[in-house]
């Protein structure tokens, strides 16, 4: 009741709520399982919210040659997902909001000083190869910052560069009586011309504490372009104890895209690491190139543990037809000698797509999806009947015709 009462309040005082950030779509299918016999009407609704009622950002600026800044962002939003319908949305959903100082600084000529905190320990690689398990799928990255902590401090900024510095107070962090100490510095460069096309930048971070115990941290970026060829790198150096390390390379040399990713510890968070083979020395590369009308992408993943290799080839037969192979083989670790074989074809015309794919593996399923689906045999709604079995050789699979409107 507290939380409609809010919501009510809200909508009262602001008097308008934007529609755009209100989605949601119905549905009704007929599905017929063919391997227990179920068959039957499903209405699924799911509606999403992120209404903003209220935003104000501020910024107040002082005058001279040293002045003062201030930037700041006020927001009240309802947010929730995925919702049945008639879901009692104020119960599951939440009043958001977010009062947040974004930046404080004295400004000079070429100069800042911020007072909001160090900056962290610079971050320059990540994995443009490889994924976690958590539901954001998100890349790989040993980040410097989870190792070499910073604290309450300030930012200093002058011609480009950029310095953090931490002390921060507290009874278990500096105190000159019992000699504890905890201070963290870093530092980021602006990029250096080294020659025609060739830039360089660096990055550094140390923590000396005896009460939590040292760590360090240095990054570099690398970044050439001439003519056809453009690559970068970019690498982050970490000792806390032991040294971890990460390196990431792009380059492109058209018509071909190279990415190599190597990271000494995958640090996700536990049940969410990449691969099933440990976390240790994480080395993975991706080649793509276009020929006439193939597009291809070659991936080795996890190559020291476990050699993951992929292939995948589209091809693009017409105009309206594409087709795709693809297949991968595990040479070692816990699933060694696994593989796949698998090809799709996808029709589009003028109302409608078709697509059909089929991918059989080595413990012997053999997978299969088809679809047809449109969007403007009825304006505003979309159409589709598909099938899907996890294993055609032993389960029939279910079929399912639906139409969904959404907004």
């Amino acid at each position: 009741m507290k939380k409609i009462s809010a919501v009510l309040l809200v909508l009262v005082l602001v008097g308008s709520v934007a529609f755009a950030g209100f989605t949601g779509n119905a549905e009704a299918n007929f599905k017929v399982d063919f391997d227990n016999g179920d068959y039957g009407f499903a209405n699924p609704v799911e509606l999403t919210s992120d209404i903003v009622f209220y935003e104000l950002l501020v910024d107040k600026a002082g005058e001279g040659d040293i002045y003062a800044e201030i930037k700041a962002e006020l927001t009240l939003a309802f947010d929730f997902e995925d919702q049945p319908n008639e879901n009692d949305a104020f119960a599951d959903g939440e009043i958001v909001s977010n009062a947040e100082i974004t930046s404080a600084k004295i400004i000079g000529d070429n100069w800042y000083v911020g007072i909001l905190g160090a900056m962290s320990a610079p971050n320059f690689a990540s994995s443009a190869i490889d994924e976690d398990n958590s539901a954001d799928e998100d890349p790989l990255d040993l980040d410097p910052s989870d190792f070499v902590e910073d604290g309450a401090g300030i930012e200093v900024g002058y011609a480009d560069y950029v310095f953090g510095l931490s002390v921060p107070y507290g009874l278990t962090n500096n105190n000159y009586t019992n000699g504890d100490y905890d201070i963290f510095a870093s530092v980021v460069t602006p990029d250096f011309a080294l020659g025609d096309g060739l830039t360089l930048a660096f990055g550094a971070a140390g923590r000396l504490a005896n009460v939590a115990g040292n760590s360090a941290s240095g990054s570099v970026k690398g970044a050439y372009e001439m003519d056809d060829v453009t690559a970068s790198v970019a690498a982050d150096l970490i000792y806390d104890g032991g040294l971890e390390a990460e390196v990431a390379v792009n380059a492109v040399i058209d018509p071909v895209t190279l990415d190599v990713y190597f990271a000494t510890l995958d640090d996700s968070a536990a049940g969410e690491e990449a691969y099933d083979d440990g976390v240790d020395n994480i080395l993975s590369a991706k080649a793509a190139f276009a020929v006439d009308k193939f597009d291809i992408e070659v991936t080795a993943k996890d190559i020291l543990n476990a050699s993951i290799l992929g292939v995948s080839v589209d091809f693009a037969a017409t105009e309206a037809i594409s087709v795709n192979v693809n297949g991968g083989y595990t040479l070692m670790g816990v699933n060694e000698a696994a593989w796949y074989a698998g090809a799709g074809a996808t029709y589009t015309a003028e109302k409608y797509v078709a697509s059909v794919e089929g991918t059989y593996a080595s413990d012997e399923t053999l997978a299969v999806e088809a679809s047809i689906e449109s969007e403007v045999l009825v304006d505003g709604a979309t159409l589709s009947l598909s099938y899907e079995t996890a294993d055609i050789l032993t389960s029939a699979g279910f079929v399912v015709a639906a139409v969904n409107i959404a907004f």
